[in-house]
């Protein structure tokens, strides 16, 4: 299973991640990635009914550069994503919402969806 990370240089990178029953990340797996503490943006142009997908970003970044990738993710008027950001996936909003990893293929369709977005072929 993976996660997908943005990094703020325009570099996308699948990561490796050992997970718990059902694919399942916990918060100590995010903070491995994400320095200081960490909000979680819904990533509102990549998602859709069959999976919602967030990005972990870290809260109160204003020194970091602005994530172009990541803040391509966001709807119009939700600001911008500063410093690196992780995406996986989630099953609801709420403050018993689960967290879970990607698979290979999910993991290169995103890719995929953000070189549109973005007007540029990336990989991974």
């Amino acid at each position: 299973m993976k996660v997908l990370a943005i990094k703020s240089n325009n570099q996308i990178t699948s990561m490796d991640i050992y997970t718990q029953k059902s694919s399942e990340i916990t918060a100590n797996d995010m903070k491995r990635w994400i320095s200081g503490s960490i909000e979680i943006v819904y990533a509102t142009k990549i998602s859709r009914l069959a999976y919602l997908y967030i990005m972990f970003v870290e809260k109160d970044a204003k020194h970091r550069p602005v994530n172009r990738l990541a803040s391509l993710l966001l709807n119009e008027g939700e600001g911008v994503v500063r410093g690196d950001a992780i995406i996986a996936r989630t099953d609801k909003f709420a403050t018993t919402a689960k967290t879970f990893a990607l698979d290979e293929d999910e993991a290169k369709d995103i890719v995929e969806r953000i070189s549109k977005l973005a007007k540029s072929k990336l990989g991974l």
